[in-house]
């Protein structure tokens, strides 16, 4: 009880309020830091472990390189587990409480159980912006990078990487289009590895012309190093360089093959608006998108479920089941979502819809737990 007397005023079964809600909110935000740097920290070491031979192998490497690695992947895994420590943190801050008998102190003050998690709530929303902020401001950017120095080897002394997508389809009437890159510097788009089936109106394949690489200037294309395949014949005619005829706008090739994880939400927002003007269907992008925004707000629901931990006497190992109960809630959450993401991206599931009910079903399943278990 001694720390709970030192950080509240504890008079006459008063509690003050406010020193109360700074007491809860430091055992959480400290809870989360400790939780969120050890965890990263064992993640990354592991990763750097599997992943340094293959960086000191590229052209020029140094055991800076080691280092370079370390500053473009810790970012990305602060954002993915960010979500899930605040879970640990909550149900650790609560179960202590719970323990030292804190809980039974406030409720008899007259707090409520969700004036209890208030404090947690407030934090877990600072932690949300903060976690939305650095994602779309560090971690889109760093992984971007990240996944150009991984195609190009671990090669030091990269320049910038341009606009660049990988593995790309279009349609162009019957006929379809295959880029195994497609990268943007200005108004000039590069295609690399270039494949043009060619279809009949009942889409079979006739023939197929392949290029080395293709550019868009000037508001033309233009295909270098052209080989045309006849598959009646199977005769190969080379053609050296091609005036490419197609009427594809070349921001379809990256939009179409964006990743968006890798990009920021007005790009991501962009693409899909150029995708609908051509009637494509982006059930994918959007899903993502909202995904972007309820990945950070999924930090609220965290308190809610681990409210289970705290709530209720902890006696005869009661609490600690009630900790794995509240652990599992939180993983099935993940676990959900992911699934609704999923649905989501293959159009099973309104893109909407599969990214907020999971949030939405979780927030009435936590605040109904508090409801019901509070005594």
């Amino acid at each position: 009880m001694e720390r709970f007397i030192k950080y509240s005023n504890f008079l006459g079964g008063m509690l003050d309020p406010g020193s109360m809600d700074i007491y809860i909110a430091k055992l959480f935000i400290t809870r989360y830091i400790i939780i969120l740097l050890g965890l990263v920290a064992t993640l990354q070491m592991l990763d750097l472990l599997s992943e340094s031979d293959n960086i000191l192998a590229g052209e020029g490497a140094t055991y800076g390189e080691l280092w370079h690695y370390i500053t473009l992947r810790v970012p990305t895994l602060l954002s993915l587990f960010s979500p899930f420590v605040t879970l640990l943190a909550a149900i650790i801050c609560l179960a202590s409480l719970n323990i030292h008998s804190e809980i039974v102190i406030m409720k008899t003050a007259g707090w409520s159980a969700f004036r209890i998690i208030t404090p947690m709530i407030m934090v877990s929303l600072l932690i949300a912006v903060v976690h939305f902020v650095f994602t779309e401001s560090i971690t889109v950017k760093a992984k971007a990078e990240l996944e150009n120095w991984k195609e190009n080897e671990y090669a030091t002394n990269l320049p910038p990487a341009p606009d660049t997508v990988y593995d790309t389809w279009v349609n162009d009437g019957n006929n379809l289009i295959k880029a195994e890159k497609a990268s943007r510097n200005g108004s000039i788009l590069l295609l690399d590895k270039v494949t043009h089936y060619v279809r009949n109106k009942n889409r079979h394949i006739t023939s197929l012309i392949k290029a080395d690489f293709a550019v868009y200037r000037d508001g033309k294309w233009t295909m270098f190093e052209v080989r045309e395949f006849d598959i009646r014949t199977l005769k190969v005619t080379p053609m050296e360089n091609l005036l490419w005829e197609t009427d594809i706008p070349p921001e379809r090739f990256i939009a179409l093959a964006l990743k968006p994880d890798q990009v920021s939400i007005k790009k991501l927002r962009s693409a899909i608006t150029q995708l609908k003007k051509e009637g494509h269907n982006t059930a994918s992008f959007e899903t993502m998108l909202f995904q972007k925004f309820v990945s950070p707000l999924s930090t609220l629901l965290m308190p809610l479920l681990a409210g289970l931990a705290a709530f209720g006497l902890h006696r005869g190992g009661n609490l600690f089941r009630r900790i794995m109960f509240t652990g599992a809630m939180g993983f099935g959450y993940f676990v959900i979502n992911n699934l609704f993401v999923a649905l989501g991206q293959y159009g099973a599931v309104p893109p909407f819809i599969a990214a907020w009910l999971p949030f939405l079903l979780f927030f009435l399943i936590g605040t109904s737990f508090i409801l019901i278990t509070e005594e």
